[in-house]
């Protein structure tokens, strides 16, 4: 409604029509939740739309693909965060973007993004998923790019479509793999038969491919140096993983492209160039998350690799650190909070990593409200400094900030309890989360499941987890660190937007924020004189009551699933879920258990070193220490502000590479395609045409004398005879006749030569009948004269075969000429051939 009718509906109508949709949408997902069925193996609504397709499968069978949609504990809680997270934003959004232009297409996009996002949580199968996953995909292009009037906006959306549709090849082929092992795309029934993914695959080498005592077999003459080339690709033993082990990573490459980690992580910074309210949805309650639930939705597959869960863990537990270290020193608040967003996703890779899905989905569920505050507390930010700087970059970036916490304490107070939450401090709710997740990690292993006879499955060294454990205790210190750094650079110290003057006035041609679209992206006053302007305001009530609540999460939620003081509602109501995980993931160790008080003290003690530090370097010292870290060591500085160069790096490879293939399609196209194809052909026809224009010159004498020339030539032809004839063979094998037949002609007369019978004149018989006998040739002519006494001649050789040739060896014809071999009366079949005269037609 509101992209269609929009702009007639009025900016009123849109709000109104946004909002229901969304306060709509989350009073049905709360009445779902709490009708879902009670008991202690959980319970389930589902609902079959229509058959949408079906595909046959590998026995044989027909394999239905519904549109149906289903709703347990783990869906139900992520449908209460996408409507409720996605109501806040919506209603914070009605104001932050009032003035824009583009006011209905911005809550159409939304609305649809939030559509897109409960169809991927409800699905009952991945065909639904999968729907619902480009459907994020295709929102957040739209929303990223949503200002496309800047080249860096549209570019941005660009990259984030291009880099999911590499992760969406890898959930692609997880789907054909599963079917073809499973038998179904429904995820109940995929979990129930996940054990049919322990099967053993050859990947190497693939196809026809030999192997490298079967090459040498059939090449026994190659030379050493061809025979040392092919041995450094074929193998001596094929290479052979579990399906189980390909279905999940396969399913992690879309899982990494859709949550942004390594190495597909760099889309989600270059998001930033969308509204802020896009920001909080993307990060918070919707397309990020969607990896996490997908690998938590399938967790029955993941336990049967632990391969594919250790690269999980791994991954995530690197992209946490590796993203936390690119925001210790960014400047732009904005994606200060992107990397935080891309380090807490790897926390929640760890978590399910390790096979506490769990303890992964809880920090999905923690990390949607403090981010969600972090993100719309930064855009109440912007708005404030949109009142006099009027660049994107400059009024995001935190060195033109500080000392707002006075101005706007609203903002201040909700941001800073979102930053004690994602650092970590007890008893916030991204202390319990984040700590479950590493205590997991410490105190757990994965046991594979037995294959019988077959190759065992590679099962995780002891250290992996532990290993895990402490690095993601280093990250969670960054976290603290860059966290607070961007809190104290924008509440703290001094103001530095401009000059507060006291009764300021914007001048007649000066732009606030409330009298342009976010499009106008100019910044007046870069004459050098000073920026004057009046005191940062706080945002309105519709902005602040959405941090308000958010905030009160942030601080309260994670009492859902406190295990460590036995306070865990959720964690019941998701165990059923996770039922498969009991047996596969058991503690590492005899009386580990002892151990979870002492091993959360690492993660306090991360949040009180995290965020001790950045109150000396930022609080204390103004940022001193920074900047001689600076000094001391520019080449490092400039290395993790540029985020490693890990952009460039693609840049180089992976975009050039792309480029220089559309360099050389390019100059194909334009020297083949057009130059040859195009130009050539018709220049051909240009010539053709213009010597053709010779002859139309309009002259009733000229046609004449062209209609001369052509009847002359027609009546040469047709005076000279021409001696043509038809050979029937079909019977020269079998019963040695052959039939040849002579073209008739006007007055034409016939003489055969060769046929047998001996015919001096000519005659009208055109058709003779000779017979050949086996190994016999015969050479036949024919003569033909016309009306006008001229003569043709034609001659034919028809040649018999012998008969009785074995395929391996053959009696020797009996034809003159022929020796007998001296070891016999046969000779080899190849050999054959040349003792058959070739002459005539055969």
């Amino acid at each position: 409604m509101n992209g269609v009718f929009g702009k007639r509906l009025g900016k009123a109508g849109v709000r109104l029509m946004a909002l229901s949709a969304l306060g709509g949408s989350f009073i049905a997902a709360l009445a779902t939740f709490l009708l879902l069925p009670k008991g202690e193996g959980g319970g389930t609504l589902a609902w079959t739309a229509w058959r949408w397709f079906s595909l046959n499968g590998r026995m044989g069978q027909t394999i239905p693909i519904d549109v149906a949609f289903s709703v347990d504990a783990m869906s139900a809680t992520m449908m209460l965060v996408v409507t409720g997270v996605g109501f806040l934003i919506h209603l914070y959004s009605s104001e932050y973007m009032v003035k824009d232009p583009g006011y209905h297409r911005f809550f159409a996009y939304l609305n649809l993004f939030c559509f897109a996002m409960l169809t991927l949580v409800m699905a009952d199968n991945m065909a639904v998923l999968f729907v619902g996953w480009e459907g994020v995909g295709l929102c957040s292009y739209l929303l990223i790019g949503f200002w496309f009037g800047e080249e860096k906006n549209a570019t941005a959306g660009k990259k984030a479509f291009i880099v999911n549709r590499i992760g969406d090849f890898g959930l692609l082929v997880a789907m054909a793999i599963l079917l073809y092992y499973t038998g179904s795309l429904r995820f109940a029934e995929i979990n129930a038969s996940a054990r049919n993914l322990l099967d053993p695959v050859t990947i190497w080498p693939f196809g026809n491919l030999p192997l490298e005592a079967q090459w040498d077999a059939a090449n026994p003459g190659a030379n050493a140096l061809y025979k040392a080339i092919v041995h450094l690709f074929l193998p001596e033993k094929g290479i052979q993983v579990y399906a189980s082990t390909l279905v999940g990573l396969a399913m992690f490459l879309g899982a990494a492209g859709k949550s942004a980690q390594i190495p597909l992580y760099v889309w989600l910074p270059d998001a930033m160039a969308g509204p802020t309210p896009v920001s909080a949805l993307i990060h918070a309650a919707t397309m990020v998350t969607a990896g996490v639930y997908l690998v938590a939705r399938t967790s029955a597959v993941f336990l049967m690799s632990p391969a594919a869960m250790a690269t999980v863990a791994v991954l995530g537990c690197a992209t946490a650190i590796f993203a936390a270290s690119i925001g210790l020193f960014q400047h732009d608040l904005k994606k200060v909070l992107a990397y935080s967003t891309v380090s807490q996703l790897g926390f929640m890779f760890i978590g399910v990593g390790v096979g506490a899905f769990a303890a992964g989905f809880f920090h999905v569920f923690t990390h949607a409200f403090f981010k969600a505050c972090l993100f719309l507390g930064a855009g109440s930010v912007i708005h404030a400094m949109h009142a006099r700087i009027h660049d994107t970059d400059k009024s995001q970036d935190i060195r033109n900030m500080g000392g707002l916490k006075k101005f706007m304490p609203i903002t201040r107070w909700t941001f800073l309890l979102s930053c004690f939450a994602i650092a970590g401090a007890p008893p916030l709710a991204g202390f319990w989360s984040k700590d479950e997740i590493l205590w997991r990690a410490f105190s757990t292993k994965i046991v594979a499941p037995e294959v019988g006879r077959m190759e065992p499955l590679w099962t995780w060294p002891s250290w992996l987890g532990q290993g895990i454990y402490w690095v993601g205790v280093v990250a969670a210190t960054m976290t603290a660190f860059y966290m607070f750094r961007a809190y104290f650079l924008t509440f703290h110290g001094e103001f530095r937007g401009w000059k507060i003057v006291a009764g300021w006035k914007e001048p007649k041609h000066g732009h606030g924020h409330d009298d342009h679209g976010h499009d106008d992206h100019h910044d007046h006053h870069d004459d050098g004189t000073p920026l004057e302007g009046p005191k940062p305001h706080e945002s309105p009530l519709a902005m602040t009551l959405p941090l308000m609540v958010l905030a009160a999460l942030a601080v309260f939620a994670g009492f859902l699933m406190a295990e460590p003081i036995h306070i865990e509602p959720l964690g019941h109501i998701l165990s059923p879920v996770f039922s498969r995980a009991h047996d596969a993931v058991v503690l590492r160790g005899e009386g580990v258990e002892k151990l979870m008080w002492p091993m959360m003290g690492p993660g306090v003690a991360a949040f009180l070193a995290g965020t001790g530090a950045a109150m000396v370097v930022y609080l204390n010292k103004g940022g001193a220490p920074e900047e001689s870290f600076k000094k001391a060591a520019p080449g490092l500085y400039k290395l993790i502000y540029d985020k490693w160069r890990i952009d460039e790096l693609y840049d180089a490879v992976v975009v050039g590479m792309v480029d220089a293939l559309a360099d050389i399609f390019t100059t194909a196209d334009k020297w083949l395609i057009d130059g040859v194809l195009a130009k050539l052909t018709a220049a051909i026809v240009a010539f053709f045409g213009t010597v053709l224009r010779t002859f139309q010159t309009g002259r009733v004498q000229v046609y004449g004398a062209a209609m001369a020339l052509g009847l002359a030539g027609v009546g040469f032809f047709l005076v000279r005879p021409h001696a043509d004839a038809t050979v029937d063979d079909s019977k020269l094998r079998s019963a040695g006749e052959v039939v040849i037949s002579a073209a008739p002609g006007p007055g034409y007369t016939y003489r055969w030569e060769g046929t047998g019978t001996e015919q001096k004149d000519f005659t009208q018989v055109r058709e003779v009948r000779i017979n050949v006998n086996p190994g016999e040739t015969k050479d036949v002519k024919l003569h033909v004269r016309n009306a006008f006494a001229q003569e043709a001649t034609h001659s034919f050789a028809i040649t018999r075969p012998g008969r009785g040739f074995p395929s391996s060896a053959a009696p020797i014809p009996v034809v003159p000429g022929n020796v007998v071999p001296a070891g016999g009366g046969s000779i080899p079949a190849k050999d054959i051939p040349g003792l058959i005269n070739p002459r005539g037609a055969q």
